[in-house]
């Protein structure tokens, strides 16, 4: 295990890790600060934006370099390895389902999201009140999750080094 644990994920990885967990972060304040300026709108949903083109780029490169990935540190078929994959999955579903549950919630409000202003999302919905009060409060639970993941990802993480001295964070490291 010792020796999975300090085998590095290939650049790209990293790099788009660490891009994708910047962009979400900074995208939850943002949206968590809305409350007492509404004038950040246009700023979450720019950052929304770029979460969504930034995961599909993650996605998309994930699996381009999938052969070439460490093993878990995990033994295979352990109910460890298998809380990494539930984590993990439900993880990208909530980076891609944050961001597009926000721009359909936008777009219902009667709206369309723009990306700093330098090009807008199609709309996909029509102006519906009720399903735009509907997605909002999908967007939030969805948010909210995304956050309680990300707590189970850190904490999985610490507990490699706390119990097994596995530094698990070079591996990630650019």
């Amino acid at each position: 295990m010792e020796n999975a644990a300090r085998q590095k994920y290939p650049l790209s990885v990293s790099l788009l890790h660490w891009l994708v967990a910047g962009l979400m972060i900074s995208t939850l304040i943002v949206g968590w600060l809305l409350d007492d300026n509404e004038g950040l709108m246009a700023l979450h949903r720019s950052l929304g934006i770029a979460v969504l083109l930034a995961v599909l780029l993650r996605i998309v490169n994930r699996l381009r370099t999938r052969k070439v990935l460490p093993p878990s540190v995990n033994p295979a078929g352990s109910l460890k390895q298998r809380a990494e994959q539930a984590v993990h999955g439900l993880l990208y579903l909530c980076m891609l389902g944050v961001p597009l549950l926000g721009w359909l919630k936008t777009n219902a409000a009667g709206q369309s999201a723009s990306f700093f202003g330098l090009f807008d999302l199609p709309v996909l919905l029509s102006h519906n009140r009720g399903l735009s009060h509907l997605l909002g409060g999908a967007h939030s639970l969805a948010a909210t999750l995304f956050v309680v993941l990300l707590g189970m990802h850190l904490v999985g993480g610490l507990a490699h080094w706390a119990q097994h001295r596995e530094n698990v964070l070079k591996r990630i490291t650019p």
